[in-house]
C-alpha cells in the first residue's frame, strides 16, 4: 500500500514532517504519509510548487530542461521533489527540516517512487 511505503520512508527520514505523492499532470496530491501535518491548502501548494520548480506538459519549467528533482530551502525548511524516471508526471514531494540528509534521501526515494509509479 503507497501509505505503508511512503511512512516507511518518512520512518527513516524523521526530519521529513511530509512526504506526498503527487501527479504533475492534474496537479493533485495523490497519497502523503499518514503522520503529515500539511492541511489540504498546504498540500495543494506543494504541489503547485512542485509544478512550477519541475514544469508539467501544460506549464514551462525554470531553467532550460525539466529537472530529475529539486530542492527548495528556506530558514529550517527543506522542500524537496523528486521526478520519476519512469513516468515523467510523477513526483514525490518531502517536507523537512534543513538537518535532512538529501543524498540519502534521494538514495532511498528514488527507487520508491520508481516503484510507485510504475504500481510495482
Amino acid at each position: 500500500m503507497v501509505v505503508d511505503d511512503l511512512d516507511a520512508l518518512q520512518e527513516k527520514f524523521a526530519a521529513c514532517d511530509t512526504i506526498a505523492f503527487a501527479d504533475l499532470s492534474t496537479q493533485m496530491i495523490l497519497v502523503t504519509n499518514s503522520a503529515s501535518s500539511l492541511p489540504r491548502e498546504g498540500l495543494d501548494n506543494l504541489c503547485a510548487e512542485a509544478a512550477l520548480t519541475m514544469g508539467t506538459k501544460r506549464q514551462q519549467f525554470l531553467g532550460t530542461e525539466p529537472s530529475a528533482s529539486a530542492v527548495v530551502a528556506s530558514r529550517g525548511q527543506v522542500r524537496l521533489f523528486l521526478r520519476a524516471k519512469s513516468e515523467p508526471n510523477d513526483v514525490l514531494c518531502c517536507v523537512s527540516s534543513s538537518d535532512l540528509d538529501i543524498n540519502a534521501f534521494l538514495a532511498d526515494a528514488q527507487p520508491l517512487l520508481e516503484r510507485l509509479s510504475t504500481g510495482g
